[in-house]
């Protein structure tokens, strides 16, 4: 009897799942495009400035990351459904924060919001800051922006 109840659970719990497999809740999130800059300053220039830039076609993504690197960072990219998009911010420690994104979707409409996450339990930090700047593959519609306070 145990193993029929086990069983009959199972199935619950599996039907429970199966509509949310289906269901537009989960909208295209941010990609991460592996970048290491052929310029030392790179980082120094476009970092730490708390923005997000966007880069709708080839020749923008090169005026900013330089002619070396523009085939990298194009590499998979189709400019008819996605953009490239460069988040400059900053952070301090130790321990620093990290950069991440929540995407939502409503009314038809993505929208995709990046943040620097604070480290939990960090009591004491700014002994350091750290300016960074990464590139991310995004929906070309959908609305980006940065919200400059730490969570």
């Amino acid at each position: 009897m145990p193993r029929r109840l086990s069983w009959v659970l199972g199935l619950v719990a599996l039907a429970a799942v199966t509509p949310a497999l289906g269901a537009d809740s989960a909208p295209q999130v941010a990609r991460p495009l592996a970048y290491s800059p052929t310029e030392p300053d790179f980082f120094i220039r476009h970092g730490g400035q708390g923005k997000v830039t966007r880069l709708t076609e080839a020749k923008a993504v090169e005026a900013l990351a330089g002619k070396d690197s523009v085939e990298k960072l194009i590499k998979g990219v189709d400019f008819a459904r996605e953009t490239i998009v460069l988040v400059s911010w900053t952070t301090a420690g130790p321990p620093e924060g990290m950069l991440q994104h929540e995407t939502s979707k409503a009314n038809g409409e993505t929208r995709i919001v990046f943040f620097v996450k604070a480290p939990v339990g960090a009591l004491i930090r700014g002994m350091r800051a750290r300016i960074a700047a990464d590139f991310f593959v995004v929906p070309k519609d959908a609305k980006i922006s940065f919200d400059s306070r730490e969570r």
